[in-house]
C-alpha cells in the first residue's frame, strides 16, 4: 500500500464518501479510511430530502427503500392532521446500503478504500498530515479531511470539538418488521409520522420502509440537561397501536451533533471537517445527511481551490461554510430554542395555518430559506394570538 496521498478521508459517511468521489474526480490521489467493515449498520432513521437526492446527481433508486408523499403529524399522538404532497417530499433508505453505495460511487472514480481500520491519531507535520492507524502504520497525506462522526478522532486530535455539552443531543431507535406489526394502514405505507410534545426539546418518528418500520426518538440537550431517551422511547412506542406488545427487540442510540454557533470552527490548516464531525446537524429536525453531502462538496472544493492558489484550504471551507450552510442553520438554531420552549404553541400555529406546512416543504426542496420560513411563522403567531404576546413570547420571537 502506498504510504502518501494527496487526500486522506476518515469515515466513510456520505459527508466522507462524497470528499473521496469529488476529490478523485478531480485526479487527486485520495485514501478513505472506515474503521468497518461495509456494509456496516448504521443507527439513523434514513430519511433524505428530496434536496439531497438532487445534490447527490444520481440515481438512488437500486438503494431506496420508499418514497414518501405525506407527513401524519400528532402531539402526544393526539390532535392529528396530515400534509400531503403530489411529489415527493422525501426518500427513506437503510444507511448501511446507502452508505456502501455512495462509497461504490467514490471507488468508481479512482479513490481507494482502506476498511477495518481505526485511526488513532492525526498531526499536522510541515507541509503534511500524519495519520496513526490502530496498528501504528503512518500514513501521510497533503490534506486531511475528518468525516469520522460526532466522536471525531480527528476532531479531538486537534481541539476542534465544541465547548462541552454544546451542540448535542442524542436518538434512539429500533426496526420493527413488519410480521411484528398489526393492521399498519396501507394508506399511510408513503407517509412518515412525527410526533410532538413528548420528547424534551425532540419529537417522535415512525418511517415505514421496505420490511418494516423505523420507529425513534430524538431530542437535543439544552443548558446542560441531558436527556434518558429510553423511557421516552418506549412511551412512544406503547402508544401506537399497531405495535404488538414485546416486539421491540434491539434499540441502537447514537449521538446528534447539531449546528450550535454561527461562528463554529470546522478547519484548521490542512485539515477539514464534513458532516457530523462539523456539527453539520439541522438543530430543528436532526437531519444531517444533506449537510453531510453539502460539506463534502465544498470540502473538495476548497482543496483544490487551494492547490490552484497554492493556499491553505482552511479559511476557503471555513468561508464557504459560512455563506452556504452556517447563513441557513443559524435561522434553524434561533428557531429550534422557540419550539422547544413553546412547543405546544408551535404545534397548535402549525396546525392551524397549512401553508406554514408547505413552506418547510420547500424549504426541504431547496426552494426556500430557513430565513423567510420562520419570518412567516412569526407572522402566524400573531395572527393566532390575535396580536395578544405575553412578554415572555415577545422576548423569545424577538431573538428568533
Amino acid at each position: 500500500m502506498n504510504l502518501s496521498y494527496d487526500v486522506i478521508v476518515v469515515g466513510a459517511g456520505p459527508g466522507g464518501s462524497t470528499t473521496a468521489r469529488f476529490c478523485a474526480q478531480a485526479g487527486l490521489k485520495t485514501l478513505l479510511i472506515e474503521k468497518e467493515w461495509l456494509p456496516r449498520y448504521k443507527p439513523c432513521g434514513g430519511c433524505l430530502s428530496t434536496k439531497t437526492a438532487q445534490l447527490l446527481g444520481f440515481d438512488l433508486s437500486p438503494v431506496l427503500e420508499n418514497t414518501i408523499y405525506g407527513v401524519h403529524f400528532t402531539y402526544c399522538l393526539k390532535d392529528h392532521f396530515t400534509i400531503r404532497s403530489e411529489q415527493p417530499i422525501a426518500f427513506l433508505v437503510m444507511r448501511g446500503r446507502f452508505d456502501q453505495f455512495l462509497v461504490k460511487k467514490a471507488l468508481e472514480m479512482g479513490a481507494e478504500i482502506l476498511e477495518g481500520e481505526k485511526v488513532e491519531r492525526v498531526e499536522e507535520k510541515g507541509q503534511q498530515v500524519e495519520v496513526e492507524l490502530a496498528r501504528g502504520k503512518k500514513l501521510r497525506c497533503e490534506h486531511l479531511i475528518g468525516a469520522d462522526g460526532p466522536e471525531s478522532i480527528v476532531a479531538k486530535s486537534l481541539s476542534l470539538l465544541p465547548p462541552k455539552d454544546d451542540g448535542y443531543g442524542i436518538g434512539v431507535e429500533s426496526e420493527i418488521p413488519f410480521r411484528s406489526i398489526i393492521n399498519f394502514p396501507k394508506e399511510d405505507l408513503h407517509h412518515i409520522h412525527l410526533d410532538f410534545g413528548r420528547i424534551p426539546s425532540g419529537y417522535g418518528w415512525v418511517f415505514p420502509k421496505r420490511e418494516g418500520l423505523s420507529i425513534g426518538i430524538g431530542g437535543m440537550f439544552r443548558d446542560g440537561v441531558k436527556m434518558n431517551p429510553r423511557p421516552h422511547l418506549n412511551a412512544f412506542i406503547n402508544g401506537l397501536s399497531y405495535i404488538k406488545e414485546g416486539e421491540v427487540k434491539k434499540v441502537l442510540g447514537h449521538s446528534l451533533p447539531s449546528f450550535y454557533d454561527e461562528g463554529q470552527k470546522v478547519s484548521q490548516g490542512k485539515v477539514l471537517l464534513v458532516g457530523d464531525a462539523a456539527h453539520l446537524i439541522d438543530p430543528l429536525t436532526g437531519e444531517g445527511i444533506y449537510y453531510a453531502v453539502r460539506s463534502g462538496m465544498l470540502a473538495a472544493g476548497a482543496i483544490l481551490q487551494s492547490k490552484e492558489k497554492d493556499i491553505s484550504p482552511s479559511n476557503l471551507y471555513q468561508e464557504a461554510l459560512q455563506v452556504q450552510i452556517f447563513e441557513d442553520l443559524k435561522w434553524a438554531l434561533q428557531f429550534s430554542r422557540f419550539v422547544n420552549r413553546f412547543t405546544k404553541l408551535s404545534y397548535r400555529t402549525l396546525k392551524h395555518y397549512p401553508e406554514l406546512a408547505d413552506l418547510y416543504l420547500q424549504v426541504l426542496k431547496g426552494r426556500e430559506t430557513y430565513r423567510s420560513f420562520v419570518a412567516r411563522v412569526k407572522d402566524r403567531m400573531r395572527d393566532l394570538l390575535k396580536g395578544r404576546l405575553s412578554e415572555k413570547i415577545k422576548r423569545a420571537m424577538a431573538r428568533t
